[in-house]
Protein backbone atom coordinates (compact mmCIF):
# COMPACT_ATOMS: atom_id res chain seq x y z
CA UNK A 1 0.00 0.00 0.00
CA UNK A 2 1.38 3.55 -0.61
CA UNK A 3 1.53 6.35 1.20
CA UNK A 4 -1.60 8.26 -0.80
CA UNK A 5 -3.89 4.36 -0.35
CA UNK A 6 -3.01 4.53 3.42
CA UNK A 7 -3.84 8.25 4.28
CA UNK A 8 -7.22 7.88 2.24
CA UNK A 9 -8.14 4.33 4.17
CA UNK A 10 -6.88 6.27 7.58
CA UNK A 11 -9.09 9.05 6.15
CA UNK A 12 -11.84 6.64 5.71
CA UNK A 13 -11.62 5.20 8.97
CA UNK A 14 -11.98 8.16 10.59
CA UNK A 15 -15.05 9.43 9.27
CA UNK A 16 -16.80 6.00 9.92
CA UNK A 17 -16.25 5.59 13.55
CA UNK A 18 -18.80 4.00 15.25
CA UNK A 19 -18.89 5.96 18.11
CA UNK A 20 -20.00 9.24 15.86
CA UNK A 21 -23.38 7.06 14.80
CA UNK A 22 -24.23 5.91 18.23
CA UNK A 23 -23.59 9.05 19.89
CA UNK A 24 -25.34 10.87 17.64
CA UNK A 25 -28.19 8.48 17.43
CA UNK A 26 -28.43 8.07 21.35
CA UNK A 27 -28.46 12.16 22.19
CA UNK A 28 -31.41 11.94 19.41
CA UNK A 29 -33.37 9.12 21.83
CA UNK A 30 -35.78 6.63 21.16
CA UNK A 31 -39.40 7.92 21.65
CA UNK A 32 -42.14 5.45 20.59
CA UNK A 33 -40.87 2.18 21.01
CA UNK A 34 -42.43 -0.41 19.36
CA UNK A 35 -43.36 -3.53 22.39
CA UNK A 36 -41.42 -6.95 21.29
CA UNK A 37 -44.38 -7.92 19.10
CA UNK A 38 -45.18 -11.76 18.38
CA UNK A 39 -46.36 -13.72 15.08
CA UNK A 40 -50.16 -12.61 14.31
CA UNK A 41 -51.08 -8.93 13.05
CA UNK A 42 -47.62 -7.44 11.93
CA UNK A 43 -47.74 -3.46 11.41
CA UNK A 44 -45.29 -2.83 8.33
CA UNK A 45 -43.81 0.35 6.97
CA UNK A 46 -42.40 0.83 3.22
CA UNK A 47 -40.57 3.90 2.98
CA UNK A 48 -39.79 5.66 -0.31
CA UNK A 49 -36.96 7.68 0.05
CA UNK A 50 -34.82 10.23 -2.75
CA UNK A 51 -31.36 9.54 -3.01
CA UNK A 52 -28.97 11.91 -1.93
CA UNK A 53 -25.11 12.48 -1.23
CA UNK A 54 -24.42 11.86 2.61
CA UNK A 55 -20.77 13.51 2.76
CA UNK A 56 -20.55 12.00 6.33
CA UNK A 57 -21.21 9.16 9.27
CA UNK A 58 -23.85 11.42 11.40
CA UNK A 59 -25.81 13.16 8.29
CA UNK A 60 -26.33 9.43 7.07
CA UNK A 61 -27.51 8.68 10.49
CA UNK A 62 -29.97 11.75 11.02
CA UNK A 63 -31.59 10.87 7.70
CA UNK A 64 -31.99 7.01 8.70
CA UNK A 65 -32.92 7.67 12.04
CA UNK A 66 -36.30 10.40 10.94
CA UNK A 67 -37.52 7.58 8.73
CA UNK A 68 -37.31 4.93 11.01
CA UNK A 69 -38.63 7.71 13.82
CA UNK A 70 -41.82 8.76 11.46
CA UNK A 71 -42.36 4.89 11.04
CA UNK A 72 -42.41 3.86 14.79
CA UNK A 73 -44.88 6.66 15.57
CA UNK A 74 -47.76 4.88 13.02
CA UNK A 75 -46.63 1.63 14.66
CA UNK A 76 -44.93 0.18 12.81
CA UNK A 77 -43.08 -3.10 13.96
CA UNK A 78 -41.53 -3.82 10.68
CA UNK A 79 -39.46 -0.94 8.49
CA UNK A 80 -38.02 -1.88 4.97
CA UNK A 81 -35.78 0.54 3.37
CA UNK A 82 -35.15 0.93 -0.66
CA UNK A 83 -32.39 -1.15 -2.42
CA UNK A 84 -28.76 0.34 -2.70
CA UNK A 85 -29.49 2.52 0.55
CA UNK A 86 -25.89 2.44 1.33
CA UNK A 87 -24.77 4.19 -1.87
CA UNK A 88 -25.97 7.51 -0.02
CA UNK A 89 -22.42 7.12 1.76
CA UNK A 90 -20.26 7.46 -0.67
CA UNK A 91 -20.11 11.06 -0.42
CA UNK A 92 -17.18 10.32 2.55
CA UNK A 93 -15.15 9.62 0.12
CA UNK A 94 -12.58 12.49 0.35
CA UNK A 95 -13.65 14.70 -2.42
CA UNK A 96 -16.10 12.39 -4.63
CA UNK A 97 -18.76 13.97 -3.34
CA UNK A 98 -18.17 17.40 -5.57
CA UNK A 99 -17.28 14.56 -8.79
CA UNK A 100 -20.54 13.52 -8.54
CA UNK A 101 -22.41 16.90 -8.00
CA UNK A 102 -21.30 17.47 -12.16
CA UNK A 103 -20.57 13.73 -13.41
CA UNK A 104 -21.82 10.00 -13.34
CA UNK A 105 -20.02 7.93 -10.98
CA UNK A 106 -18.61 6.15 -14.25
CA UNK A 107 -17.22 9.91 -15.48
CA UNK A 108 -15.93 10.68 -12.08
CA UNK A 109 -13.94 7.20 -11.91
CA UNK A 110 -12.77 8.07 -15.61
CA UNK A 111 -10.85 10.96 -13.79
CA UNK A 112 -9.09 8.63 -11.78
CA UNK A 113 -7.72 6.01 -14.42
CA UNK A 114 -9.78 4.59 -17.99
CA UNK A 115 -9.73 0.41 -16.08
CA UNK A 116 -11.38 1.80 -13.04
CA UNK A 117 -14.51 -0.09 -12.19
CA UNK A 118 -17.46 1.13 -9.78
CA UNK A 119 -16.96 -1.60 -7.93
CA UNK A 120 -13.70 -1.07 -7.29
CA UNK A 121 -14.81 2.25 -5.80
CA UNK A 122 -17.03 -0.14 -3.08
CA UNK A 123 -14.15 -1.97 -2.45
CA UNK A 124 -12.08 0.76 -1.15
CA UNK A 125 -15.09 2.26 0.41
CA UNK A 126 -16.37 -1.06 1.61
CA UNK A 127 -15.22 -1.32 5.60
CA UNK A 128 -16.49 2.13 5.91
CA UNK A 129 -19.68 2.13 4.33
CA UNK A 130 -19.88 -1.57 6.79
CA UNK A 131 -19.47 0.32 9.57
CA UNK A 132 -21.33 3.36 9.15
CA UNK A 133 -24.66 1.59 7.88
CA UNK A 134 -24.26 -1.68 10.47
CA UNK A 135 -23.77 0.88 13.46
CA UNK A 136 -26.89 3.07 12.19
CA UNK A 137 -29.24 0.15 11.86
CA UNK A 138 -28.05 -2.08 14.30
CA UNK A 139 -28.86 0.85 16.89
CA UNK A 140 -31.92 1.89 15.32
CA UNK A 141 -33.52 -1.50 15.70
CA UNK A 142 -32.41 -2.07 19.47
CA UNK A 143 -33.18 1.26 20.46
CA UNK A 144 -37.13 1.20 19.25
CA UNK A 145 -37.19 -2.71 19.25
CA UNK A 146 -38.06 -3.00 15.48
CA UNK A 147 -37.30 -4.87 12.68
CA UNK A 148 -35.50 -3.05 9.93
CA UNK A 149 -34.85 -3.79 6.60
CA UNK A 150 -32.15 -1.81 5.62
CA UNK A 151 -32.57 -2.13 1.69
CA UNK A 152 -29.35 -2.71 0.57
CA UNK A 153 -25.38 -2.13 0.62
CA UNK A 154 -22.67 -2.96 -1.96
CA UNK A 155 -19.81 -4.38 -0.36
CA UNK A 156 -16.78 -6.32 -1.05
CA UNK A 157 -16.19 -9.93 0.50
CA UNK A 158 -12.87 -11.31 1.64
CA UNK A 159 -12.17 -12.62 -1.57
CA UNK A 160 -12.76 -9.26 -3.24
CA UNK A 161 -15.93 -9.42 -4.75
CA UNK A 162 -18.46 -7.32 -4.65
CA UNK A 163 -21.56 -8.18 -3.98
CA UNK A 164 -25.26 -6.31 -3.49
CA UNK A 165 -26.37 -7.36 0.22
CA UNK A 166 -30.12 -7.03 1.50
CA UNK A 167 -29.40 -7.04 5.15
CA UNK A 168 -32.42 -7.27 8.18
CA UNK A 169 -31.56 -5.74 11.13
CA UNK A 170 -33.63 -7.37 14.65
CA UNK A 171 -34.00 -5.80 17.97
CA UNK A 172 -31.82 -8.71 19.73
CA UNK A 173 -29.03 -7.67 17.55
CA UNK A 174 -28.99 -10.31 14.73
CA UNK A 175 -27.56 -8.93 11.10
CA UNK A 176 -29.41 -11.13 9.01
CA UNK A 177 -28.08 -10.85 4.78
CA UNK A 178 -29.02 -12.45 1.57
CA UNK A 179 -27.55 -11.21 -1.80
CA UNK A 180 -28.79 -10.34 -4.64
CA UNK A 181 -28.84 -13.32 -7.21
CA UNK A 182 -30.16 -11.43 -10.26
CA UNK A 183 -28.13 -8.46 -11.32
CA UNK A 184 -28.80 -5.39 -13.86
CA UNK A 185 -26.64 -5.35 -17.00
CA UNK A 186 -25.27 -2.21 -15.55
CA UNK A 187 -24.65 -4.05 -12.29
CA UNK A 188 -22.50 -6.63 -14.62
CA UNK A 189 -20.87 -3.77 -16.00
CA UNK A 190 -19.54 -1.98 -12.67
CA UNK A 191 -18.03 -5.14 -11.78
CA UNK A 192 -20.50 -6.78 -8.94
CA UNK A 193 -21.43 -10.55 -8.49
CA UNK A 194 -24.41 -12.05 -8.08
CA UNK A 195 -25.15 -14.06 -5.16
CA UNK A 196 -26.04 -17.55 -5.59
CA UNK A 197 -27.89 -18.92 -2.36
CA UNK A 198 -31.61 -17.91 -1.14
CA UNK A 199 -32.70 -17.90 2.69
CA UNK A 200 -35.44 -17.69 4.83
CA UNK A 201 -35.28 -16.28 8.09
CA UNK A 202 -37.22 -17.31 11.02
CA UNK A 203 -37.75 -13.85 13.37
CA UNK A 204 -40.71 -12.83 15.75
CA UNK A 205 -42.58 -11.05 13.37
CA UNK A 206 -42.91 -14.76 11.06
CA UNK A 207 -40.53 -16.31 8.71
CA UNK A 208 -38.94 -13.28 6.30
CA UNK A 209 -37.43 -13.66 2.81
CA UNK A 210 -35.07 -11.09 1.18
CA UNK A 211 -34.76 -10.84 -2.12
CA UNK A 212 -33.18 -7.95 -3.57
CA UNK A 213 -34.87 -5.75 -6.47
CA UNK A 214 -34.20 -7.49 -9.81
CA UNK A 215 -35.07 -11.24 -7.83
CA UNK A 216 -38.10 -10.61 -8.28
CA UNK A 217 -38.50 -10.15 -12.49
CA UNK A 218 -38.15 -13.92 -11.97
CA UNK A 219 -41.03 -15.97 -9.97
CA UNK A 220 -38.74 -18.69 -9.21
CA UNK A 221 -37.31 -16.33 -6.38
CA UNK A 222 -40.70 -16.35 -4.47
CA UNK A 223 -41.69 -19.47 -5.23
CA UNK A 224 -38.28 -21.23 -3.95
CA UNK A 225 -38.56 -18.43 -0.80
CA UNK A 226 -42.29 -19.69 -0.53
CA UNK A 227 -41.01 -23.60 -0.63
CA UNK A 228 -38.69 -22.67 2.03
CA UNK A 229 -41.61 -21.42 4.38
CA UNK A 230 -41.07 -17.60 3.61
CA UNK A 231 -44.64 -15.76 4.83
CA UNK A 232 -43.54 -12.10 4.37
CA UNK A 233 -41.24 -11.11 1.83
CA UNK A 234 -39.40 -7.61 1.91
CA UNK A 235 -38.01 -6.19 -1.41
CA UNK A 236 -35.84 -3.10 -1.62
CA UNK A 237 -35.66 -1.68 -5.41
CA UNK A 238 -34.08 1.10 -6.87
CA UNK A 239 -35.39 0.86 -10.45
CA UNK A 240 -33.74 3.21 -13.41
CA UNK A 241 -36.59 3.28 -15.30
CA UNK A 242 -37.55 6.98 -16.63
CA UNK A 243 -40.73 7.85 -17.45
CA UNK A 244 -41.80 5.23 -14.41
CA UNK A 245 -44.24 2.71 -16.60
CA UNK A 246 -46.94 0.58 -14.41
CA UNK A 247 -46.61 -2.01 -17.02
CA UNK A 248 -43.43 -2.86 -16.56
CA UNK A 249 -43.79 -2.33 -13.36
CA UNK A 250 -45.94 -5.56 -13.27
CA UNK A 251 -43.21 -7.49 -13.96
CA UNK A 252 -42.01 -7.19 -10.43
CA UNK A 253 -43.63 -7.59 -6.71
CA UNK A 254 -47.36 -7.54 -7.78
CA UNK A 255 -47.40 -10.75 -9.51
CA UNK A 256 -44.96 -12.37 -6.94
CA UNK A 257 -46.27 -12.29 -4.69
CA UNK A 258 -50.01 -13.80 -6.01
CA UNK A 259 -47.97 -16.95 -7.52
CA UNK A 260 -46.67 -17.69 -4.03
CA UNK A 261 -48.99 -16.70 -1.64
CA UNK A 262 -47.19 -14.88 0.82
CA UNK A 263 -47.50 -11.06 1.69
CA UNK A 264 -44.48 -8.67 -0.45
CA UNK A 265 -43.55 -4.83 1.46
CA UNK A 266 -41.31 -2.97 -0.85
CA UNK A 267 -39.20 0.52 0.09
CA UNK A 268 -38.24 2.36 -2.74
CA UNK A 269 -35.32 4.73 -3.94
CA UNK A 270 -36.63 7.68 -6.12
CA UNK A 271 -34.69 10.80 -7.61
CA UNK A 272 -31.65 11.62 -9.37
CA UNK A 273 -28.59 8.86 -8.28
CA UNK A 274 -25.14 8.42 -9.46
CA UNK A 275 -26.31 9.43 -13.25
CA UNK A 276 -29.47 7.72 -13.10
CA UNK A 277 -33.01 8.75 -13.03
CA UNK A 278 -34.81 6.04 -10.35
CA UNK A 279 -38.78 5.80 -9.66
CA UNK A 280 -41.27 3.67 -8.19
CA UNK A 281 -43.65 2.98 -5.20
CA UNK A 282 -43.19 1.90 -1.80
CA UNK A 283 -46.23 -0.65 -1.61
CA UNK A 284 -47.46 -3.45 0.67
CA UNK A 285 -49.00 -6.36 -1.07
CA UNK A 286 -51.34 -9.36 -0.17
CA UNK A 287 -53.00 -12.06 -2.37
CA UNK A 288 -56.00 -10.96 -3.48
CA UNK A 289 -58.29 -12.76 -0.95
CA UNK A 290 -56.42 -10.83 1.79
CA UNK A 291 -56.81 -7.73 0.65
CA UNK A 292 -60.06 -5.21 1.06
CA UNK A 293 -60.61 -4.44 -2.84
CA UNK A 294 -59.18 -7.65 -4.26
CA UNK A 295 -56.54 -5.57 -5.86
CA UNK A 296 -53.52 -7.47 -4.46
CA UNK A 297 -52.91 -3.80 -2.72
CA UNK A 298 -52.84 -3.37 1.21
CA UNK A 299 -50.86 0.03 0.93
CA UNK A 300 -49.10 2.16 -1.93
CA UNK A 301 -47.68 5.12 -2.58
CA UNK A 302 -49.36 8.08 -4.49
CA UNK A 303 -46.99 8.77 -7.18
CA UNK A 304 -43.89 7.44 -8.41
CA UNK A 305 -41.33 9.80 -7.38
CA UNK A 306 -40.91 11.94 -4.07
CA UNK A 307 -40.80 10.90 -0.74
CA UNK A 308 -43.68 8.88 0.56
CA UNK A 309 -44.09 6.36 3.55
CA UNK A 310 -47.01 3.69 3.47
CA UNK A 311 -48.15 1.32 6.18
CA UNK A 312 -50.23 -1.57 6.05
CA UNK A 313 -51.33 -4.51 8.75
CA UNK A 314 -50.03 -8.15 7.88
CA UNK A 315 -52.12 -10.56 9.68
CA UNK A 316 -50.15 -13.68 9.73
CA UNK A 317 -52.68 -15.83 10.96
CA UNK A 318 -54.85 -14.72 8.14
CA UNK A 319 -52.25 -16.08 5.47
CA UNK A 320 -51.73 -18.80 7.09
CA UNK A 321 -55.55 -20.24 7.27
CA UNK A 322 -55.65 -19.19 3.46
CA UNK A 323 -52.93 -21.59 2.44
CA UNK A 324 -54.72 -24.44 4.28
CA UNK A 325 -57.77 -23.31 2.40
CA UNK A 326 -56.52 -22.49 -0.73
CA UNK A 327 -53.18 -24.80 -1.27
CA UNK A 328 -51.21 -23.79 -4.11
CA UNK A 329 -50.76 -26.67 -7.27
CA UNK A 330 -47.27 -27.12 -7.37
CA UNK A 331 -45.13 -29.98 -8.73
CA UNK A 332 -42.05 -30.96 -6.28
CA UNK A 333 -41.42 -33.81 -8.76
CA UNK A 334 -40.27 -31.25 -11.01
CA UNK A 335 -38.45 -29.05 -9.45
CA UNK A 336 -36.76 -32.11 -7.77
CA UNK A 337 -35.93 -33.26 -11.33
CA UNK A 338 -34.81 -29.77 -12.89
CA UNK A 339 -33.83 -26.97 -10.59
CA UNK A 340 -30.90 -28.74 -9.02
CA UNK A 341 -29.41 -28.89 -12.56
CA UNK A 342 -30.98 -25.39 -13.71
CA UNK A 343 -29.24 -24.09 -10.82
CA UNK A 344 -26.47 -26.48 -10.45
CA UNK A 345 -22.50 -25.14 -9.28
CA UNK A 346 -23.50 -21.92 -7.52
CA UNK A 347 -21.43 -20.43 -5.35
CA UNK A 348 -22.75 -21.30 -1.49
CA UNK A 349 -19.74 -19.29 0.59
CA UNK A 350 -22.64 -17.04 2.04
CA UNK A 351 -21.94 -13.22 2.44
CA UNK A 352 -18.79 -12.70 4.41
Amino acid sequence: MNLRDFTLQFMLQMRSRPGRVTRRLHRRGFRHRVRTPEVGVVRAAAVQMEWRLCESAEEFADLIYDRVRAAVGEGAELVAFPEDTASLLVGVMPGLGPMLKNFTVDEALRQVGEDVQVADLFRLLGRATRRIYETTFATLARGYGVHIAAGSAVLPLADQRVLNIGHLFTPEGRILQQAKCHLLPLEEEWGLTAGEDLEVFDTALGRIGLPVCMDATFFETFRILRQLGAEIVVLPMADPEYPYSPWKALRGIWPRVQESQVFGVQGALVGEALGMRLTGHAGIYAPLALTEHGDGRLAISDRPEGEALVLADLDVAALRHLREEQPLQLNPALYERYFPRVYSGFWRGGTH
